[in-house]
């Protein structure tokens, strides 16, 4: 399933929609919100949501409250951000990976790394500890593993026994919202949420099922707004074809704008999978 808030958003979901619609079987529901074009697709699900957020904080309100708006559809569920991208036919061996309330997968960077993103305390430093600090003085939860690496909310798994995180995860999300120290992101709070239920040895998702592809890693954030598609960056270690010695995504996270990147590499590649016939496309 998908959450989406606002025109630009509902519209731009159609690229995310169309190959999971190539290589998925499973039932897909788009839940929208604030937009006078409806989504491309024959289950969508009308969300009124609170005027007081703007469409960034309604979309995470909206995305970690997903179960008060399920109803009994199905035994198990299955997120999925709209710049996460399905590659493979057998995307759906997700589900057979549930286990335990919730399962997230790891993101890319640990605790103290991601912690400039998630708070606005001003480091130059790569590495602080001001998203513990904000943890444990927002919600009083202690944060010991300073190397912990955190759960992207990108895709995760989530039943009917998921009810006591995802309100506890949604609580926190909604605390911080108009908290002008806290940026706009579901992350922050999921870690708290994980350790607050102590889930945070909870083994995660593989990282095939949300492998994350950044283009902008490695630029400074000072030189992204000018950044060329020479610029973006490659990952040398996984293939979309069965090629020996590399990983083999499932679903693609194309995080910081990567999804629709013409002439970038990765883009270029996942491009060739689905033809203009609308037949799965394969990369050689």
């Amino acid at each position: 399933m998908f959450a989406v808030v606002g025109e630009r958003h509902v519209i731009g979901l159609s690229t995310a929609l169309q190959y999971l619609k190539r290589f998925s079987h499973a039932d897909i529901i788009v839940f929208q919100s604030r937009s006078r074009v409806r989504c491309a697709h024959d289950q969508v699900v009308e969300v009124t949501l609170s005027n007081q957020l703007d469409d960034h904080q309604a979309s995470i309100a909206l995305k970690t409250n997903l179960l008060a708006h399920v109803g009994n559809f199905a035994d198990r569920y299955c997120y999925l951000d709209g710049d996460v991208i399905a590659v493979r036919d057998d995307v759906d061996a997700i589900f057979d990976l549930q286990d335990g309330a919730v399962r997230f997968a790891r993101d890319h960077v640990d605790l103290d790394t991601f912690s400039r993103w998630a708070v606005h305390c001003r480091c130059r430093e790569s590495r602080c500890n001001h998203l513990r600090e904000a943890i444990l003085c927002s919600f009083g939860v202690e944060l010991r593993w300073t190397d912990w690496t955190l759960w992207n909310g990108g895709v995760f798994l989530f039943d009917d026994r998921s009810w006591e995180f995802m309100r506890v995860w949604h609580a926190m999300v909604l605390e911080i919202l108009d908290d002008p120290y806290w940026t706009t992101r579901d992350q922050g709070a999921l870690a708290a949420a994980a350790w607050k239920l102590g889930l945070e040895d909870l083994e995660p998702l593989p990282a095939q099922f949300n492998f994350i592809v950044d283009r902008m890693w490695g630029i400074p954030v000072a030189r992204r707004a000018a950044a060329r598609v020479e610029d973006f960056h490659i990952r040398e270690d996984y293939s979309l074809s069965d090629e020996a010695g590399r990983i083999h995504p499932r679903l693609i996270h194309f995080i910081n704008g990567g999804v629709g990147q013409v002439g970038w590499r990765h883009w270029d590649e996942v491009s060739k999978l689905v033809l203009p016939t609308g037949e799965p496309g394969v990369v050689q």
